[in-house]
């Protein structure tokens, strides 16, 4: 047998040898190329209904869009209203008067356009006080309605609700923050908040200095974001905190902000023993006067972030879901 024709039946045994063997590896595919996009931005369109409170959108039972925004402005005669949009979208929704303007029947001081009365007798306003004489601030607590989510059991809308109350309780120009939850069974027409659910870990007392014996307060939780996660079985807010200077010590009063959050499961509908604040790495102290943990680190890390700073995770429902 000729050399070349010996060479090429060598070689056809040692393929086949190795694809039996599986040691014959196929060329590597060529790597597909990353697809091409492109992002442009148009003009930014109009928008007509500003508000104090940002617009937070929800879907009804019936599957009716709505959005609702709020304003609580401190001097006497200042409006103080939660609204409410309709309609096919943000850019279609136009007032709703039906839910706008309604009335409680049973107490013409509770009404959505005018909510003077519900702020002052809600759980919070029932605990503050009065700024002194020649204040602007007129109201012991002014509160907007803040994120609401139709349960799918009953039809009732939940809601939270940031209260300002208690005004210069330092002589300074501030206030202390707290966040309620609100109940509408009758789809926004009338609410009756109905407790704490975030609160401070600190007083919320008028000139309380042996809580604050130095030159600044904590003014508590307030401005929740709602965000509600069917996928887990939760719902998470993210508050703000703040550190505010006392009357005549220097300082800008968003000087001292810091980021938190907390969750609920939403089988508890915002019951206020069902709210846990992120704290030191887990789910760990209650939405009620709880410690809480700052979102981002105040100080640039010298190490590796320890798992206290590290961004929680959403997990399911679980007395041991621990991220």
């Amino acid at each position: 047998m000729p050399a070349r024709t010996r060479t090429k039946i060598t070689g056809v045994l040692v393929a086949m040898a190795a694809v039996l063997s599986g040691t014959l590896l196929a060329a590597p595919a060529a790597q597909a190329k990353d697809p091409a996009y492109t992002v442009a931005i148009g003009a930014k369109g109009p928008w007509g209904n500003p508000d104090d409170t940002p617009a937070a959108p929800y879907i009804d039972k019936d599957g009716t869009f709505y959005y609702q925004s709020a304003h609580s402005l401190y001097a006497a005669d200042d409006d103080r209203a939660w609204t409410f949009y309709t309609g096919r979208d943000f850019d279609s929704a136009t007032r709703s008067s039906a839910l706008s303007d309604a009335v409680n029947p049973a107490n013409s001081q509770d009404r959505n356009n005018d909510t003077t009365w519900r702020c002052n007798n809600s759980p919070t306003g029932r605990e503050a006080t009065r700024a002194p004489a020649g204040s602007s601030y007129a109201q012991p607590n002014y509160c907007d309605l803040l994120g609401v989510w139709v349960d799918p059991d009953t039809g009732d809308w939940y809601g939270l609700v940031h209260n300002e109350f208690t005004p210069t309780p330092f002589g300074d120009g501030l206030h202390y923050d707290a966040i309620d939850y609100a109940l509408s069974k009758n789809q926004g027409r009338t609410w009756s908040i109905q407790s704490h659910v975030l609160t401070s870990p600190y007083s919320t007392e008028r000139g309380d200095t042996a809580a604050f014996p130095h030159e600044t307060y904590d003014y508590g939780n307030g401005d929740p974001r709602l965000y509600v996660d069917t996928a887990s079985g939760y719902f998470y807010v993210y508050y703000n905190s703040r550190i505010i200077p006392k009357g005549g010590v220097s300082g800008g009063w968003t000087d001292g902000s810091r980021a938190h959050v907390a969750r609920a499961p939403m089988s508890g509908k915002m019951a206020p023993g069902s709210w846990r604040k992120w704290y030191d790495g887990s789910w760990s102290q209650p939405g009620i006067g709880g410690l809480e943990s700052n979102m981002e680190p105040v100080t640039p890390p010298t190490r590796a972030p320890s798992r206290s700073s590290r961004r929680p995770e959403p997990c399911p429902p679980s007395p041991t879901c621990s991220p």
